[in-house]
């Protein structure tokens, strides 16, 4: 194969990133969908009682996620491509980091998931009965803890890995590394146990993958080093 199809294969790889983001929306909305620590005990009864509400949150498990999961691995495979082609010498250190840290994050939303939607899931399959959901809700919590602080962290450290060595190579400007980082900030350093925040992760992928799209080796953004 020539270099030239490498670099459109390496390219093309990038739409796995669109993707996550499309799919990490939809599990956004149907995980702010279930029942949290706070909400009555008739009314998450009520919701879990639902087929329709469960068979939802149970696709979202059990298809959505994992796909989502591996997008984003395949989108962290060609940003790393696209850097390799633009880069006169690789930051193999950076390099890791972004391709483990990737692979943290995934590793914690697929648990974050599992835990959240288990109630679901084990009510319509009969392992769990509507009492039981209603007398112990404390692992939504430890899920929810997951995804919103730990997941985020992970995050953080790929996002600021991926940064660093994007901006380095010319793949993307002055403007968007200053507003990445920021973003990196905001990952590491919050405390809040607000999920809209993940949404902040699947916003800079979309924007990567664009960059990662219609950049070629050989041109370099104004404003970058």
């Amino acid at each position: 194969m020539a270099a030239t199809d490498n670099v459109r294969t390496g390219s093309r790889a990038a739409y796995a990133g669109l993707v996550f983001c499309a799919l990490y929306v939809i599990i956004f909305v149907v995980l702010s969908r279930i029942p949290d620590e706070a909400t009555a005990p008739q009314a998450a009864a009520d919701f879990y009682d639902s087929p329709g509400e469960r068979r939802m949150v149970q696709i979202v498990g059990v298809y959505l996620v994992p796909i989502a999961g591996i997008s984003l691995l395949w989108f962290t495979a060609a940003m790393r491509h696209r850097v390799a082609g633009l880069a006169a010498r690789q930051d193999e250190l950076l390099s890791t980091v972004q391709l483990l840290s990737a692979a943290v994050y995934v590793a914690m939303v697929f648990t974050a998931v599992a835990i959240l939607t288990a109630p679901a899931i084990g009510v319509g399959i009969g392992t769990i009965t509507l009492d039981d959901i209603g007398a112990d809700r404390s692992l939504l919590v430890v899920g929810d803890s997951i995804l919103v602080v730990y997941a985020l962290r992970a995050a953080g450290v790929f996002i600021g890995a991926g940064t660093t060595r994007a901006f380095k190579s010319g793949l993307i400007p002055r403007s968007v590394t200053i507003c990445s980082y920021v973003l990196v900030i905001v990952l590491l350093l919050t405390v809040a146990r607000v999920r809209a925040i993940s949404l902040l992760v699947p916003a800079w992928v979309a924007v990567m993958s664009i960059f990662v799209l219609v950049k070629r080796p050989g041109d370099r953004p104004a404003g970058s080093a």
